[in-house]
């Protein structure tokens, strides 16, 4: 009698675990109502639980928007208040005791300097004066974030080096700081421990987190980073949650260096997008599907959703827990499935400078470019990779190969064929 209970004990603690595993794996986004119109690159911050998505590209290429929208998830609906004076997108955004200040980016007239700072509370826009920059800045080569009294702008004012500000909110002055040396193109920033981080984008020196410490007025490194061009950071649990460009949330821990990626169903792969926490809930607002052939200019008409998913759900850990997600080397490169080989697809390499290469190769190809990419991602392997062009080869040759540099791609797509 005794052993059938100690039997029966184990099947109920086995179908128990089973069950929330199961639960795990069936949480799912949700959809909520649309944005008024669609973005990308616009400014975006919250103030008391209610999100404000501000200016950005709109589906006319070239023409950038003004709008001031608010969603309030309370009562999942839109409602449009003050226009910005200035219209821009690729700005940098800041909120800071309740209002938002939207930094730089590009206009209809070209580079902007403007500073211009939104009280919610009063639905009013003020401007400040310019940014104390001697060269133009362009979009999303920009960034600012608040620590204590002070606002820190991070602006490419060379192409090889970012030059670093603070903007003194009492005193209303401006001082310039420590540059960084790399070139960070469409990245994403955050603030733990009163430091600033710049994570993602484009990279020339490779692939790093920089961490930005005002006290000594210095740049570190803080590990190896990852490809995450037009993404958005936002932090949870003292760790930076990267949202867009795969079907799954990118967690960086600062502390081990390291990023683990959270397994989410039905995640909304997309760029230039804005995203917000609020109640332990993410939202991912607008941008527009991510291709190899995005420039971060203009949005795309049928794509202006809003989705949000429970962070309790997903059991992202707290400083200290184990994960309980997937580790992942930093590579926004899904596991290449070697039971996936068959058939064939079209790679589409997009390279910093906006070439596209295009390879028709066999899936088992595919799988092999991916497996190096995220090998190199992470800081192994060779800086190159060889493609064969196989039938694709121009000219008297007997054969012709390229050599795609890892330094080099800003991003790809793999379309697998019927």
């Amino acid at each position: 009698m005794k052993k059938w209970f100690i039997v029966f004990f184990l099947f109920v603690i086995t179908l128990f675990q089973s069950l929330q595993t199961v639960s795990a794996e069936t949480v799912e986004w949700k959809e909520r109502a649309d944005l008024p119109e669609p973005r990308v690159g616009a400014s975006s911050g919250v103030v008391d639980e209610k999100i404000y998505v501000i200016g950005g590209g709109t589906e006319k290429p070239g023409t950038y928007g003004n709008q001031t929208f608010v969603y309030d998830p309370k009562t999942n609906e839109w409602a449009r208040k003050a226009d910005m004076p200035t219209e821009r997108a690729g700005a940098a955004t800041v909120t800071v005791e309740g209002k938002i200040y939207v930094l730089g980016g590009k206009s209809n007239d070209g580079v902007v300097k403007a500073v211009e700072v939104y009280d919610p509370k009063i639905d009013t826009w003020e401007k400040l004066d310019d940014l104390p920059f001697e060269n133009k800045v362009q979009a999303y080569r920009i960034y600012a974030e608040a620590i204590g009294k002070k606002i820190y702008v991070v602006a490419y004012e060379n192409s090889r080096y970012a030059t670093t500000y603070s903007y003194d909110l009492e005193t209303k002055k401006w001082e310039k700081k420590q540059k960084l040396n790399d070139e960070i193109y469409a990245g994403s920033t955050a603030v733990i421990d009163n430091k600033l981080y710049i994570v993602g984008g484009t990279q020339i020196i490779g692939l790093t987190v920089y961490v930005y410490d005002p006290v000594n007025d210095s740049w570190t490194k803080n590990g190896k980073g990852f490809t995450a061009g037009y993404h958005s950071a936002l932090v949870y649990k003292g760790k930076i949650l990267m949202t867009g460009g795969v079907s799954r949330i990118r967690v960086y821990d600062p502390k081990s260096q390291s990023v683990t990626a959270v397994k989410n169903p039905i995640a909304p792969s997309r760029i230039a997008h804005s995203s917000a926490i609020i109640d332990d809930t993410l939202y991912v607002i607008g941008g527009r599907e991510e291709t190899s052939s995005f420039d971060g200019v203009y949005a795309n008409s049928k794509f202006k959703s809003v989705m949000s998913i429970s962070l309790k759900d997903l059991n992202i850990p707290s400083d200290g827990a184990e994960n309980p997600g997937d580790k992942d080397t930093g590579s926004t490169t899904p596991s290449e499935d070697n039971s996936a080989e068959d058939g064939d697809a079209l790679l589409v390499i997009t390279m910093v400078n906006g070439l596209q290469k295009e390879y028709q190769l066999s899936m088992k190809e595919v799988n092999g470019f991916l497996k190096w990419y995220k090998q190199r991602d992470a800081g192994e392997g060779p800086g190159f990779y060889e493609i064969d062009e196989h039938d694709n080869n121009k000219g008297p040759f007997e054969s012709k190969k390229d050599y795609v540099v890892f330094k080099n791609i800003l991003m790809y797509e793999v379309n697998k064929y019927k």
